[in-house]
């Protein structure tokens, strides 16, 4: 009996080792938009799959910086995402006016309401046509959007 419980004991030891979620990779890119790189554009990485486990699969986000630039971080806050098929989405607020808006702000508090500078297919995961596959080595992309 004592050495069937070991023997049950060291399997469970090593399906628990190989169980483990995969490693964060790092997920970098820069975004234009008619040719022009986007300010203050929020990136979303999506599972690209029919239903969504957070066993294993990652979601991430990034703001791009004057010239277009991202780097995507979990929302647990660790830089990268894991590896896998992402849908890609993007969204970059201009106020009434045509004047960006700061990504951390909430668009339903932007006097006279906001719009996104992308076509609407481009903020909603199962929408956007734009993907992106995650894996070890460089995860560096690049997206040129058109508005037309």
């Amino acid at each position: 009996m004592f050495v069937r419980s070991l023997i049950l004991f060291a399997v469970l030891c090593v399906t628990a080792i190989g169980c483990g979620k995969p490693p964060m990779l790092a997920v970098s890119g820069k975004v234009t938009l008619d040719g022009k790189p986007v300010p203050n554009c929020k990136v979303g990485f999506f599972p690209d799959a029919e239903s969504f486990n957070p066993d294993i699969h990652g979601f991430g986000f990034g703001i791009t910086d004057p010239e277009g630039r991202f780097e995507i971080q979990h929302p647990q806050g660790d830089k990268g995402i894991w590896p896998g098929k992402y849908k890609v989405t993007f969204v970059a607020w201009t106020d009434a006016n045509g004047n960006p808006v700061p990504a951390e702000s909430k668009p339903s508090e932007v006097e006279g309401g906001v719009k996104n500078l992308f076509p609407a297919s481009y903020e909603e995961p199962s929408l956007s046509t734009e993907k992106a596959v995650v894996k070890d080595g460089e995860n560096i992309f690049s997206f040129n959007i058109t508005s037309k």
